[in-house]
């Protein structure tokens, strides 16, 4: 999650599911689960008017992935990288979380929220850091999933995603009246 607050145009948690189930498509993730390989297919020159760059801890620093949605490139750190392919699972969410800022942003920014000034009013579906962490969420840990699982840990387990992000979409779906 980025310190800046990036305002973009409202976009609803539907939408996202919708963008996240056709990536699922292209990538062929056919179960529950978004294998690890899929980020692989990404990463492998299969489509060609993105591109993804794993760089050093060294110029990446304390940054986990960076995205330039109008070039349409994603920086991963190479630890993170290295962990989203092994199944870490709060590796997997940054690499899902990268990527939903480079289909979802596009052209799209509108204001950057500066930590000196006073926090944005912007709501928080207008939020590209809130959109692109439920894109991860619906890519990841589809409702299907979820309805099948019967808690948090069974989540994280299936959708080799950390404890925190199960339980938070846990969470979601449940108030939302999902499960």
């Amino acid at each position: 999650m980025s310190d800046l607050q990036v305002r973009v145009a409202p976009t609803s948690r539907i939408k996202l599911r919708k963008v996240a189930m056709r990536v699922r498509e292209v990538l062929g993730a056919k179960s529950d689960e978004f294998p690890s390989d899929a980020f692989d297919l990404l990463l492998s020159g299969n489509f060609p008017e993105y591109k993804f760059d794993i760089l050093p801890r060294s110029i990446m620093g304390r940054h986990h992935g960076l995205t330039e949605p109008d070039q349409k490139i994603i920086f991963l750190r190479e630890d993170v990288y290295e962990g989203a392919m092994e199944g870490n699972g709060r590796d997997r969410f940054t690499f899902a979380h990268e990527l939903g800022h480079l289909l979802l942003h596009s052209g799209n920014y509108l204001a950057r929220y500066d930590p000196a000034e006073p926090k944005p009013t912007h709501r928080k579906f207008e939020d590209s850091e809130w959109q692109a962490d439920n894109f991860a969420a619906e890519l990841l840990m589809p409702v299907s999933a979820v309805k099948s699982c019967a808690d948090p840990n069974e989540l994280m387990e299936v959708c080799e995603v950390s404890y925190k992000a199960a339980q938070v979409r846990f969470d979601v779906l449940r108030s939302g009246g999902f499960i």
